[in-house]
C-alpha cells in the first residue's frame, strides 16, 4: 500500500512529502531530548537568518536550516532518553555528549539532505576553545554554520532577548567564535531581536534520492526502539491493515490507518514508560495516559500537509465503544473506523507480549481477553474481523 498521493512525475511534490516528514522528524527530536514544541524550526530559522546575515551562500544557508530542523535527532534512541535506562546524572550527561554525532549518523542516512547537513549536526556543540563535543574542534577548525546553529540555540534557550545577547556575548572566546557573536548582534539589532520564520527550503532537497514512506518507516522504527518496544509499529500495521482489508474500509481510511500506525509511538515519547508496560490494555484505569498519548502523536502532525490525515484517526484511539472513553467521549459510528481498528490491533499486540506468560498459566488466551471488551471497550464488528486476521497476520 503506498502511504502518501502519488505525486507523478513532479519531483517539488515529491520533495514537499519527504519535507514534511522531516518535520515531523525534528519535532519528535525536540520532544526525546526535552526541547519545547517548535524548537527545531524556531532553530532552524534563526540560524540561517545569522548565516544570511554573515553573508553565507544560499546552498548553505539551505543546509543549515535542515541541520536546526534534525538538530535534536540524535536523541532517539540515545540511552540518557531510552525508556527504561536508569543512569547516574553524571553518566546520563556523558550518554547525551552523543547526540550530535547520533544526529549525524541519522542525517547521513537521508539521501535527500543537503550533503553538508550531518557535518553541522555533528560539530553544533563544539566551543570555539576546544571544549566541546564531540570531536573537540576549535577555533577556525569549527564551520561558521556550526557557530551559528550554537549561537542560535543558546539564544532560544534564554527566556528575554537581551538577556541572551548578553549571555552569549560573555561566552564569545570561549564557547563562540568572537566574529561570530558580532554577526550575532548585527542580526540583533537589524532586527529587534526577532528571528521571523524562514520558508522551508524544499527545492535544496533531492527528491529523487529518497522516499517519504521508507523515511517515515525508518522513523518508526527508531521510535519503538525508543520507547523499548521494537518491532510493535510493524506488528500492529500488518493487523490493521488486515483488519481494515476484512471490513472493506475505503481507500482513504486505509491510508490513514496506514500512516496513524506508523505515527501512534510518537504520542509516547514524553512518557516515562511505553504503555506496553503500565497498565493493561483493556483497563479503564489507563485510559487517561492512553488518551494524552493519542493526543501527543496527533500534536505532532496537525497542521502537516502530508501526515496530517491521520490526526483524528491518532486522537480517537482512546475513545470507547460505549462512550466512555477518552479524550471526547465519542461511542459506536462517531469514533472513526480506522481509530477502533488501530486501538483493538495495539491492544491485542500489548496482550500477547506483556501477558503472554501469565494468559497461559490462567488459560485465557489474548483474543479471548480482547473478545470481552467487544461492545463495551471495542465495536464487535472490529473484534470479529480483528481476531479472524490475528490467524494469519498476527
Amino acid at each position: 500500500m503506498t502511504l502518501f498521493q502519488d505525486t507523478g512525475s513532479d519531483p517539488r511534490a515529491a520533495a514537499a512529502q519527504l519535507a514534511d516528514v522531516l518535520v515531523f522528524y525534528g519535532a519528535i527530536g525536540d520532544a526525546a531530548c526535552g526541547n519545547p514544541p517548535g524548537f527545531a524550526l524556531r532553530k532552524a530559522s534563526l540560524a540561517v537568518a545569522l548565516a544570511r546575515t554573515a553573508g553565507l551562500n544560499p546552498q548553505d544557508c539551505d543546509a543549515i536550516y535542515f541541520a536546526g530542523l534534525m538538530n535534536a535527532a540524535g536523541a532517539l534512541g540515545n540511552t540518557a532518553f531510552r525508556k527504561g535506562e536508569r543512569l547516574s546524572e553524571r553518566s546520563a550527561r556523558m550518554e547525551r555528549w552523543d547526540v550530535p554525532a547520533d544526529g549525524a549518523r541519522a542525517c547521513a542516512t537521508i539521501a535527500t539532505l543537503p550533503r553538508a547537513t550531518a557535518d553541522m549536526v555533528r560539530w553544533q556543540a563544539e566551543c570555539w576553545d576546544g571544549t566541546g563535543y564531540p570531536d573537540q574542534l576549535r577555533w577556525h577548525g569549527i564551520p561558521d554554520a556550526a557557530q551559528f546553529l550554537a549561537i542560535a540555540d543558546a539564544f532560544l534557550r534564554c527566556s528575554d532577548p537581551e538577556e541572551a545577547l548578553g549571555v552569549i556575548a560573555q561566552q564569545s572566546g570561549r564557547a563562540f567564535a568572537p566574529h561570530a557573536v558580532t554577526i550575532l548582534t548585527m542580526w540583533f539589532h537589524l532586527n529587534a531581536g526577532e528571528a521571523q520564520p524562514v520558508t522551508l527550503p524544499v527545492d535544496a532537497l533531492e527528491s529523487g534520492a529518497g522516499d517519504a514512506e521508507a523515511l517515515l518507516e525508518a522513523i518508526a522504527d527508531r521510535v519503538d526502539a525508543h520507547n523499548g518496544v521494537e518491532g510493535r509499529w510493524r506488528r500492529v500495521a500488518r493487523l490493521s491493515d488486515a483488519t481494515a482489508a476484512a471490513l472493506a474500509l475505503g481507500p482513504d481510511e486505509r491510508n490513514q490507518l496506514a500512516v496513524a500506525t506508523r505515527l501512534f509511538g510518537a504520542g509516547e515519547i514524553t512518557a516515562d514508560i511505553a504503555e506496553d508496560f503500565q497498565f493493561d490494555p483493556l483497563a479503564r484505569f489507563g485510559n487517561l495516559n492512553r488518551a494524552r498519548n493519542a493526543k501527543s502523536a496527533a500534536v505532532f502532525i496537525d497542521g502537516n500537509a502530508t501526515l496530517s490525515s491521520a490526526a483524528e484517526t491518532l486522537r480517537a484511539r482512546s475513545e470507547w465503544y460505549d462512550g466512555t472513553g477518552k479524550p471526547n467521549g465519542l461511542d459506536r459510528s462517531s469514533i472513526p473506523r480506522s481509530a477502533g481498528i488501530l486501538a483493538a490491533a495495539i491492544a491485542l499486540i500489548a496482550l500477547d507480549a506483556k501477558y503472554r506468560d501469565q494468559i497461559q498459566n490462567d488459560r485465557i488466551s489474548p483474543a479471548d481477553r480482547i473478545d470481552t471488551a467487544s461492545g463495551t471497550q471495542f465495536d464487535p464488528q472490529i473484534v470479529r474481523a480483528l481476531l479472524d486476521a490475528a490467524k494469519t497476520h498476527a
